[in-house]
């Protein structure tokens, strides 16, 4: 499932345990236990998917709660407020007793359901942009570039103003119970006051403000690697899944990447292209060029991770051929939102596809057609043609086509046209693929700095 659909979790849970908190007291240890230990995960694991979207911490130390007061009391550095204002919101003044119980309460039940979907959207950037490390996947090229950062920066902030809300109403979920559970927890209604009383919801509605209309994160998911066997593709979901396994594998290991991959994905980018354009030959000109281009490359069989890439986009294509089988009512049914979805991973493909060519050109594993001059074996009247092949270089009129047609499919510069995943910018050149974190820390508070004065 998608980063979307964890959002739109956690949002629903935070919602649900505010409610259930002005409608039955806390009447045990165990409950308030589990709500307060939950209440702190959530705010931890935003600020966890705060870090993994910036691409570092935007505030290198994180003060207590009078120190965050102090800096959320500044002007501008919304996102560096917004990240200290979740850190110091985790903090809790003691350690409570455990109780011998579980909290089944709905607020503990709910923030438990919040925290865990926060920290899933934290895993999925987690796979593409690993924390410490370098991009795994065009996803997180794009990422780093600063692509839907601003939009998933609103998403935490929205998701913040919501944890407020749950704070406001801690203190008297905690104060309406046993009189000896409100001294012994009288510290966490505390730390919710002093969150409630913060500023972190004002600055949360200035984020979520700032990344109005900004291109969303919401169809990322999780980058997982090929699978041996390739699993059958019967629906989109399966395809896309496929298809971003597959991409994913050859963007992390280029090396690998050999003619079958080239020769597959260009026929799948065009058998897609072909089913979300109806079949109209003029729109597909690109991919159908890489694919005529890739059909004339020949290369060693495809092995280990490789051979697994291979077979995922083997099966996506035979699906989308058997698609495009159906028909015109097939067409009509399938050139909806689902298929949209599916044509959205084809710029990635398309890089990915260019970047595995020049690598295998680099190791001369590629090869085309020789010019051999006819020749006429001894006692024959004929003039044969022996087929013989060499190693592809750029120059060859055939790479070229192949490069030419894969341009042709990537983001436009300007970001129109790109991808369900929405990234305003397309990944850069290699040469800038290491970005420093402090590019998009500064991009977000600065459209922080610009809205408070």
């Amino acid at each position: 499932m998608t980063v979307g659909h964890w959002y739109r979790e956690a949002y629903q849970a935070l919602r649900v345990a505010a409610t259930a908190m002005g409608q039955r007291p806390a009447d045990s240890a165990a409950d308030i236990n589990a709500a307060v230990m939950a209440r702190s995960a959530v705010y931890a694991q935003l600020a966890r998917v705060t870090e993994l979207l910036v691409g570092a911490r935007p505030a290198v130390e994180v003060p207590d709660r009078a120190g965050a007061s102090t800096i959320m009391r500044r002007r501008g550095q919304r996102l560096t407020q917004l990240y200290v204002g979740l850190r110091a919101a985790t903090i809790l003044d003691r350690q409570f007793p455990p109780s011998p119980a579980v909290g089944t309460a709905e607020p503990a039940r709910s923030l438990h359901r919040a925290a865990d979907a926060v920290a899933v959207i934290g895993d999925i950037l987690a796979s593409h942009v690993p924390p410490g490390q370098g991009p795994r996947t065009p996803e997180g090229l794009a990422i780093r570039a600063g692509g839907g950062v601003q939009s998933g920066i609103a998403e935490i902030a929205r998701l913040t103003s919501n944890a407020v809300i749950v704070d406001i109403a801690l203190p008297g979920w905690l104060n309406d119970g046993r009189g000896h559970l409100a001294e012994i927890y009288r510290t966490a209604a505390e730390t919710a006051r002093w969150t409630a009383n913060s500023g972190l919801g004002g600055i949360a509605r200035e984020l979520i403000a700032a990344g109005r209309g900004q291109p969303p994160l919401d169809g990322l998911d999780i980058a997982r690697s090929p699978l041996n066997p390739a699993p059958s593709v019967r629906t989109v979901d399966d395809a896309v899944a496929a298809m971003a396994a597959a991409r994913s594998s050859m963007w992390q290991n280029p090396g690998q990447v050999t003619g079958a991959h080239l020769q597959l994905g260009t026929q799948l980018g065009l058998a897609v292209h072909i089913l979300v354009s109806g079949g109209a030959l003029r729109m597909v000109g690109g991919w159908r060029q890489a694919a005529i281009a890739a059909a004339d490359l020949r290369a060693t069989p495809p092995v280990g991770a490789g051979r697994d890439a291979a077979a995922e986009l083997a099966e996506v294509l035979r699906w989308a051929r058997s698609q495009a089988a159906v028909g015109g009512d097939g067409h009509a049914q399938l050139r909806d939102r689902q298929v949209v979805r599916l044509s959205s991973e084809l710029p990635f493909l398309a890089i990915t596809l260019h970047r595995g060519l020049s690598a295998a050109l680099q190791r001369g594993e590629l090869f085309v057609k020789a010019e051999v001059p006819l020749a006429r074996p001894a006692g024959s009247l004929i003039f044969r043609a022996a087929k013989r092949w060499r190693s592809a270089v750029s120059d060859d009129d055939v790479v070229q086509d192949l490069n030419r047609g894969l341009a042709q499919q990537q983001p436009d510069n300007d970001g129109r046209g790109t991808v369900a995943r929405a990234f305003p910018r397309p990944p850069r050149p290699r040469a800038s693929m290491v970005q420093t974190p402090t590019r998009a820390v500064d991009a977000v508070s600065g459209q922080g700095r610009r809205r408070t004065r």
